[in-house]
C-alpha cells in the first residue's frame, strides 16, 4: 500500500504540472496577465544629421560624431500610437534632449550645474506621448564627454509603462535574480559575523567576505538598469556602479590577507593604499568638477586588473612552491571568477561597451558561495580547536574530584593580585579525614571532601573563588572584601556543616581560619594565607583529646 501511494503521488504531481501547461492552449483561455506585453521596437528608419538626414539607420548604432557635437537623430512618430504610450530609450552616459514637431518634450542631463562630473550617467529616458504627436517628426539629441559613449544610440521602444518595465526586466532575465541573492548573502554574512560573536575571535574574514558580497551586489544592482524602479535618487541611480567599482578590490585584498597565511607578501598593503588613494582622488576630482568618475574609472579598472594578476601570481607561488593549501583553495576559487570575467570583458566589447554584468555575476556568486563554505568550515575547525584548548586548560586547572579550582590555578591567581589591599584569605580543612577513610572507606572520605567544597563554594561563590589546594585542604580568595560579611558567611557555613553532619554516618566537620591582608605584617598575599592557615590549625585544636562519636557497626557472627 505504501509503494502504491508513493507512485500515485508522483503521477498526481505530473498531471497537475502538465495541466498547467496544456489546459490553457486546449481551452483557448483568455489572457488575464496584469502586465501589458505590447512593446513596439521603434529602432528602424532613423536618420542622422551628419549625413544630411539621407541615409537610414537601425538602432543600436554608433555614429561618427565630432567630439564637441551632439548626436542628432530623427524619425517619424508612428500613426497608430496606443493611448498613453511612452517612448523609451536607454542613455549610455549621455544627456538626452527630445523634440517632437520642434517642441522640447524631454531634457535630462544638459544642465551640468545639477549633477557632479561631466556627464549625468546611465538612465532610462521615458518620454510621454500624446495623440497630436502621431505622424510628427521626433528628434533626439545625445551627447557625452566619454569617448566610448559619444556617438552611440541604443534601441528605442514604444509601449505602456507596464509593458516597458516588463520588457526591461525580461531583457535582463535571470541576471536580476542574482543581484538580490548577492546582497542578501552579504547582509547575512555580516549579521552572522556580529550576532554569533565571530568578531570576538579577531578574525575579520567573514566580515570582509560579507562586505565584498554586499558591494558586488550593489554593483550589479547599478548595472541592472532597474534602479529607477526602486528609487528617485538620481545620484544613486547614475553613480552606484561607478562608486562600487572604486572600492570593490579593497574587501578582497583585506579578505585574502586575513584568511590566507603566506610566506611571501610583497605589495598587499601598498596595493590597498593605492586603491584607497585612487578612490579619494577620483571622488575629489568629480566633486570639484575637474573630471567625472566616468573619466577616472579606467584607472580603477586598471587597479582591479593589477590586483587580480598580483594575487593570482602570489597565490600560485604559495600553492606550488610552499604547498600552501589555503592559497591553493583561494587560487581555484579566483580562477572561476577569472574565467567568467574574461567572458564578461569579451561580451562587453562585442556589444560595443553597452552591455555588462552578465557573466561576471555568475562567477562572483560562485566565488562568494565557495568562500562562505570555506569560511564556515574554517570557523567550525577553529571552534573545535578552541573547545579542545579550553577543555585541556580546564583539566589543567580543575580538581577532578570536586570540580573546584586546583592548586595550579590558586598559585596563578595569587600571582596576579598586584594590589593586595583589602584581600581576605580563608583556609579550610576537612576534619578527621583519616578516620573517615579508615573506618568508612575512601568513598565516604571522598564524599566528605566534596561536602567541604560544596558548602564553601555555595556560600562564597558570589564574593570569591574556592580552591582545593591539597588532599583535604581548601582556600578561598576574596578581593575587596568586607570582613563583616566574611565572618557572617563563616557562621552560616558552620551551621550548614552541622546539618550535613547529621545526615552522614560518620563525624563530619571542618576547621576554618581567616586573615585579611595587613601591609604592616604581610609581605604579600602568601603571608596572609599563612596567617589564615595558622588560625585554621588553632580552630582544629578544639578536636584535641576527643574521639569520634560515630563508628561503623561491626557485624557479629
Amino acid at each position: 500500500m505504501k509503494k502504491l501511494n508513493e507512485i500515485a503521488f508522483f503521477i498526481l504531481l505530473a498531471v497537475i504540472f502538465l495541466s498547467i501547461l496544456i489546459v490553457p492552449a486546449i481551452l483557448d483561455m483568455p489572457d488575464i496577465y496584469l502586465v501589458d506585453r505590447n512593446v513596439i521596437h521603434f529602432s528602424d528608419d532613423w536618420t542622422w544629421k551628419g549625413d544630411g538626414y539621407k541615409e537610414r539607420f537601425s538602432l543600436p548604432h554608433r555614429f561618427d560624431v565630432e567630439k564637441t557635437e551632439p548626436l542628432v537623430i530623427r524619425n517619424t512618430v508612428p500613426d497608430d500610437l496606443p493611448a498613453g504610450s511612452i517612448i523609451a530609450m536607454r542613455s549610455n552616459m549621455q544627456s538626452v534632449l527630445v523634440k517632437i514637431d520642434g517642441e522640447t518634450v524631454y531634457d535630462i542631463g544638459n544642465d551640468s550645474d545639477r549633477f557632479l562630473g561631466r556627464d549625468l550617467g546611465d538612465f532610462w529616458a521615458f518620454i510621454k506621448t500624446e495623440s497630436k504627436y502621431e505622424g510628427k517628426e521626433i528628434e533626439i539629441s545625445l551627447f557625452s564627454n566619454r569617448a566610448a559613449s559619444h556617438g552611440s544610440a541604443l534601441e528605442v521602444f514604444i509601449g505602456s509603462k507596464s509593458a516597458l518595465f516588463g520588457h526591461i526586466f525580461s531583457y535582463r532575465g535571470c541576471w536580476h535574480f542574482l543581484t538580490p541573492i548577492m546582497i542578501i548573502l552579504g547582509l547575512t554574512v555580516i549579521l552572522v559575523y556580529f550576532f554569533f560573536g565571530i568578531y570576538k575571535e579577531g578574525n575579520k574574514g567573514f566580515l570582509y567576505l560579507g562586505i565584498y558580497a554586499l558591494l558586488m551586489g550593489n554593483w550589479f544592482l547599478g548595472e541592472s538598469e532597474m534602479l529607477q524602479l526602486l528609487t528617485d535618487n538620481t545620484f544613486f541611480i547614475t553613480r552606484l556602479s561607478l562608486l562600487m567599482t572604486l572600492v570593490l578590490p579593497l574587501p578582497i585584498c583585506l579578505y585574502i590577507r586575513e584568511t590566507v597565511p603566506m610566506k611571501k607578501r610583497f605589495f598587499d598593503d601598498f596595493l590597498t593604499s593605492l586603491i584607497i588613494i585612487n578612490s579619494i582622488v577620483s571622488l575629489g576630482l568629480e566633486y570639484f568638477d575637474i573630471l567625472g568618475l566616468s573619466d577616472t574609472i579606467p584607472v580603477a579598472v586598471g587597479l582591479i586588473v593589477i590586483v587580480c594578476v598580483y594575487y593570482l601570481a602570489i597565490l600560485l607561488v604559495e600553492a606550488v612552491v610552499y604547498k600552501n593549501k589555503k592559497a591553493l583553495r583561494e587560487l581555484k576559487s579566483l580562477s572561476v571568477v577569472l574565467i567568467f570575467a574574461i567572458l564578461e570583458v569579451a561580451s562587453y566589447f562585442v556589444n560595443e561597451q553597452m552591455v555588462s554584468s552578465r557573466y561576471l555575476s555568475i562567477g562572483v556568486l560562485i566565488y562568494i558561495t565557495l568562500m562562505m563554505i570555506y569560511q564556515f568550515n574554517d570557523y567550525k575547525e577553529r571552534i573545535k580547536i578552541k573547545n579542545e584548548r579550553e577543555y585541556f586548560e580546564k583539566m589543567a586547572y580543575t580538581d577532578a574530584l570536586t570540580g573546584a579550582n586546583n592548586r595550579a590555578r590558586y598559585m596563578e591567581d595569587i600571582e596576579e593580585i598586584f594590589n593586595p589591599e583589602g584581600t581576605v584569605v580563608v583556609q579550610a580543612d576537612t576534619d578527621r579525614l583519616k578516620y573517615i577513610n579508615d573506618c568508612f572507606g575512601h568513598i565516604c572520605g571522598d564524599q566528605s571532601i566534596i561536602d567541604t567544597y560544596e558548602v564553601l563554594n555555595k556560600n562564597f561563590i558570589h564574593i570569591g573563588k574556592v580552591y582545593r589546594i591539597g588532599g583535604d585542604e581548601f582556600a578561598v580568595i576574596i578581593e575587596n572584601a568586607d570582613m563583616g560579611e566574611v565572618n557572617a558567611i563563616i557562621e552560616i557555613i558552620r551551621k550548614k556543616v552541622d546539618l550535613i553532619a547529621k545526615e552522614r554516618e560518620y563525624d563530619f566537620s571542618i576547621s576554618i581560619g581567616v586573615a585579611k591582608y595587613d601591609a604592616s605584617v604581610d609581605e604579600n598575599v602568601y603571608s596572609t594565607a599563612l596567617r589564615a592557615d595558622q588560625k585554621m590549625y588553632e580552630d582544629k585544636k578544639r578536636l584535641r583529646n576527643t574521639v569520634p562519636v560515630k563508628m561503623p557497626v561491626t557485624e557479629i557472627r
